[in-house]
């Protein structure tokens, strides 16, 4: 069986906060490309409820260079709905699981959460493995970041889909929150199966 060669850890659209604009990412080179993985993180930055859902697509354009002519291939719509937040107590280290917080009110064990940093690339995403009610919160995978001052938000989002690219050169990531009416958190990473050796 032919092995496939893959290029991971690949940014579609870096982690940013979007308020009432439309956000479109670089072009994606995929000349080369047979297929590709995309992985959006989706969190919210306040509990109230959205004023409409915010949008992600992922389009490809049937052109090689310029302008126009792109394609939806594949288009997201999030939750709208209220969320609960809890203040990150102290400083939780990189490489540690257990955030600790002073309630647990709201928050859910399976569950995603954003921690949201006062830096926002150093936010990131986790599920929820275990609760201690009103003093940490344990996620499945270790910080990539300490956690200072930063807060925690319930109804985060994970959104991933498969697209035959073989067709195109081209492809882009379009971030709309412009109906949202807050803002929100987001962020795509791929990978692509470049050729079968």
């Amino acid at each position: 069986m032919a092995t496939p060669s893959k290029t991971a850890a690949q940014t579609g659209l870096a982690l940013q906060s979007i308020g009432t604009a439309v956000v479109i990412g670089s072009d994606l080179t995929m000349t080369t490309t047979i297929s590709a993985f995309f992985g959006i993180h989706f969190g919210r930055r306040a509990t109230t409820a959205l004023t409409a859902a915010f949008h992600v697509r992922l389009e490809a354009s049937t052109k090689t260079s310029g302008v126009g002519f792109w394609w939806p291939l594949f288009s997201w719509d999030s939750d709208i709905a209220t969320c609960s937040t809890q203040a990150v107590s102290g400083t939780v280290n990189a490489g540690t699981n257990v955030i600790t917080v002073s309630s647990t009110t709201g928050f859910t064990v399976g569950s995603l959460i954003y921690i949201d940093n006062g830096t926002i690339a150093n936010s990131e995403w986790g599920r929820q493995k275990a609760l201690s009610t009103n003093v940490s919160v344990t996620i499945e995978d270790n910080l990539n970041n300490a956690q200072t001052g930063s807060n925690m938000y319930t109804a985060a989002q994970f959104i991933q889909c498969v697209l035959d690219v073989s067709m195109f050169t081209r492809m882009r990531v379009v971030a709309d929150g412009k109906d949202a009416g807050q803002n929100c958190a987001v962020e795509v990473l791929y990978t692509t199966c470049d050729s079968f050796g």
